[in-house]
């Protein structure tokens, strides 16, 4: 109970912060917390409590008594019977997973129920930054206790992009329960009728740039724009800075040892110059003005805009294809929906950036061990059953084209509209991935929030672009300093 009590404290200095902090990567919005002053006298009755239910776990499961495990997700429950029915069949006579589905996957949704006292075993989360605040905090436990267990490394199942950004001090407080990979989805009737070629694999900027102009036409409320994607809407994704990080890698904003920020550097002046010149002198994609009136953020609204013709190309994830379904709106007949990779500067080797959503062991679990079993079941060995179904890749590493191959047919199969057969080839393309995740908590509250402002200046026309990224790194370096 008194490790409960000092969780709920911590958890709520977290949330107090985060109605400040800005999300990115299309994730909730991120939050960012302080421990605060603990009693330090509650330690050693903390560990205490903790070892006693360590304990009844443990004699639950040598009295042969079948151990319920709580999976706490913000997925719809029907979404999740697959999941739960598949390892309740795996673990029979063991364990029983039972699902808890979260209101939303806020800040607050999460930490309230970290510290209700309830018993968790799993908990998800979409902010990188959220999950950094409590892996300081003592909320949740280090996995790499597991994966050494298991005699793996986490770069060797994850993939070298999730170990970059996961890695907290020499430990990894959550699996990637799926990675979300940025690609660009075009309206293939629309091409056909403009006698376009569709975009390729190795295509450049100036080649992305060339076509959006091309695809443009019209005037006023009839307009057709060459290409819709979220540049500065300050919730989300912000591929105003697309370009900086496929050459600047993971940590965009930071310079090597996380002291200051890098908005001076040209890679960051080329990126947003080139987003700009999208909106604001060829006026090729969809405006700030329209893109938020429209509210273009919403995917399944992204989706409809591309199939009935309001623009031609898509900067959107994977999953994206979800919103090709009946569900969220009828689909007009002939609609031919492709994909391709992501643009580079240079036609080079393809370079994507990429999200994930996590899932963690808290600290209060009875039993880590089980604990780890529902959670590796979920993240790992049947992904295809939590992440497959929402259209999107699992956190880990492919260990084989067989395997990349099944999970994509999970993905794209029965996507009315969808070119399956384009999608599979481009999936099947080698890319490196840079995470957009941010663990990094130095300074990333203010440097959210100033992105947030500034750009929505440069994007109204308010703003040049020099004196954005001169505000950035100023306010950015503050904010960083503030935080030492």
């Amino acid at each position: 109970m008194k490790k409960r009590q000092k969780m709920l404290a911590v958890l709520l200095a977290s949330t107090m912060l985060a109605a400040t902090l800005v999300g990115c990567g299309g994730q909730e919005a991120d939050s960012q917390g302080s421990s605060g002053a603990q009693e330090s006298g509650s330690e050693q009755e903390a560990a205490a409590s903790n070892e006693s239910e360590e304990t009844g776990a443990q004699e639950q499961a040598s009295s042969g008594e079948v151990q319920q495990l709580n999976f706490y997700a913000w997925t719809s429950p029907e979404n999740m019977v697959p999941l739960v029915e598949a390892f309740n069949e795996d673990y029979a006579g063991t364990y029983e997973m039972t699902y808890q589905k979260l209101a939303d996957a806020a800040t607050m949704t999460i930490n309230t129920a970290l510290g209700s006292g309830e018993p968790i075993d799993v908990m998800t989360q979409a902010s990188a930054m959220d999950l950094r605040v409590r892996a300081d905090d003592g909320v949740y436990l280090g996995l790499k206790q597991f994966f050494d267990k298991e005699g793996w490394t986490y770069e060797e199942i994850m993939g070298s992009a999730m170990e970059e950004t996961m890695n907290i001090e020499g430990d990894y407080y959550a699996i990637p329960y799926c990675n979300n990979i940025n690609m660009v989805w075009f309206n293939k009737k629309m091409f056909d009728e403009a006698g376009m070629e569709y975009p390729q694999a190795g295509w450049t900027w100036d080649d992305f740039r060339e076509t959006a102009i091309a695809m443009t036409h019209g005037e006023g409320g009839d307009k057709v724009y060459g290409a819709m994607l979220d540049y500065a809407d300050g919730d989300g994704d912000n591929y105003w800075d697309l370009i900086a990080r496929q050459k600047l890698g993971a940590f965009t904003y930071y310079n090597d040892d996380f002291t200051a920020t890098q908005f001076d550097a040209p890679e960051f002046k080329e990126s947003l110059e080139y987003f700009y010149n999208l909106a604001m002198v060829d006026k090729c994609i969809v405006p700030l003005e329209e893109y938020t009136a429209l509210q273009y953020h919403k995917d399944p609204t992204g989706m409809a805009g591309l199939y009935n013709g309001k623009y031609a190309m898509w900067i959107a994830p994977v999953y994206g294809c979800l919103y090709l379904n009946e569900s969220y709106g009828e689909i007009p007949e002939g609609t031919d929906i492709g994909v391709v990779d992501m643009p580079t500067t240079d036609g080079g080797a393809t370079v994507t950036t990429c999200y994930t959503s996590t899932a963690s062991i808290p600290a209060t679990c009875k039993d880590p061990d089980a604990a780890w079993e529902a959670l590796k079941y979920a993240c790992i060995e049947r992904a295809d059953l939590f992440a497959g179904p929402k259209a999107m890749h699992p956190g880990y590493a492919f260990q084989s084209d067989e395997d990349r191959d099944a999970f994509n047919h999970i993905i794209f199969d029965g996507k009315p509209g969808l070119d399956v057969d384009m999608a599979m080839e481009v999936m099947a393309l080698d890319r490196t991935l840079v995470s957009k995740d941010n663990t990094v908590r130095q300074g990333q509250v203010g440097i959210n929030e100033a992105i947030k402002n500034n750009m929505t200046l440069v994007f109204s026309g308010e703003m040049s672009v020099d004196e954005a990224l001169a505000n950035l790194k100023e306010q950015g370096d503050a904010a960083i300093a503030a935080d030492q």
